[in-house]
């Protein structure tokens, strides 16, 4: 491949950091809580609940203009809307009833009172769009709300988890997350060198995240072009990628292709961050100056360290370092 690896910088645009951290704080503080003997589930808004939006209410939250589409109120479809599509003030109120502890959870989140200010057939703006569910014992979905809230919207500290009294709570603890890479000869990677170039595809890989102090290892999805993970909870792992295999060589134990691992190490998390990460929670990649450094995983060792550069319409890595004796 003759197409000149290039810097992040020259080819992403820049994180929006304060818009991804509302959006992680926001299901992180209104998901898995008990209200009425609901739980509530929060995850990213989709194109299809937009959809099903057929009014939004609006509520002024400080200077700040937040908005509520109710999509189902007590199992049943919400109506907010008259015969001919146009939006109901009185069916809206008697919603807006049903759903007020939902709407008493957010207030808390934000730490003001909302106060009605309209109806809408869409909302404005460009805002965070989250599903907010409230679920029974069961399993059935009682409510289910999408709520607008403006990226600048400041939001109320989340509670520190309660810990032992030690030191511990004060820690932040780095994430990392490890996707497959291509299968490679074990003869390059015992060749591999600074300026050599790994190539890695062009499909978005979905990543396995290690959260330190969680059992579980949920997976993201790595958006490079956003330049965030997203997590999800019923994604399917990318499988191998294949390299093109050489020409010419000798057969033997230098031909053997061996799996690589590409490991990203995250940015530090207290203890109460990590523990509220939910599927939507969106964790912004540790690029510095344009760049997104990675490392290598061959056999269970790092093999080398690198940077993640744009190559065409794909992506790859370009070494930077190799590692001695397995450790870089």
């Amino acid at each position: 491949m003759n197409a000149r690896p290039e810097q992040l910088r020259t080819n992403l645009r820049a994180i929006d950091q304060s818009r991804a951290q509302l959006q992680t704080t926001l299901i992180g503080a209104l998901n898995r809580r008990l209200i009425d003997d609901l739980q509530t589930s929060v995850r990213v808004a989709t194109e299809r609940d937009r959809r099903a939006a057929i009014a939004w209410i609006q509520f002024r939250s400080g200077g700040h203009l937040v908005q509520i589409a109710p999509l189902l109120v007590d199992g049943a479809l919400a109506r907010v809307s008259g015969t001919q599509g146009t939006v109901d003030a009185a069916a809206a109120a008697a919603t807006l009833g049903r759903i007020e502890p939902l709407v008493g959870a957010l207030e808390l989140v934000l730490g003001c009172e909302l106060q009605p200010a309209g109806l809408h057939k869409s909302y404005t703006g460009d805002p965070v769009l989250l599903r907010l569910d409230a679920i029974t014992a069961n399993g059935v979905i009682q409510h289910r709300l999408l709520l607008a809230v403006p990226p600048e919207t400041a939001v109320e500290p989340l509670a520190e988890i309660a810990l032992a009294a030690t030191a511990i709570g004060g820690l932040r603890l780095r994430w990392t997350a490890r996707f497959e890479g291509p299968a490679v000869r074990a003869a390059s990677i015992a060749a591999v060198a600074s300026g050599d170039l790994l190539l890695l595809g062009t499909a978005a890989p979905v990543a396995k995240l290690s959260l330190p102090g969680r059992n579980d290892a949920p997976r993201a999805r790595v958006a490079f072009k956003e330049g965030v993970l997203v997590l999800q909870d019923d994604a399917a792992m990318d499988g191998p990628h294949e390299a093109p295999a050489p020409a010419g060589g000798e057969a033997g134990w230098g031909d053997v292709r061996l799996p690589t691992t590409i490991e990203i190490i995250g940015s530090g998390m207290t203890a109460a961050e990590l523990a509220t990460l939910g599927k939507g929670s969106v964790l912004p990649l540790p690029a510095a100056g344009g760049t997104l450094p990675v490392r290598v995983i061959a056999g269970e060792q790092c093999v080398a360290e690198g940077e993640l550069v744009a190559v065409g319409e794909g992506f790859g890595v370009l070494i930077t370092g190799v590692s001695a004796d397995g450790e870089a």
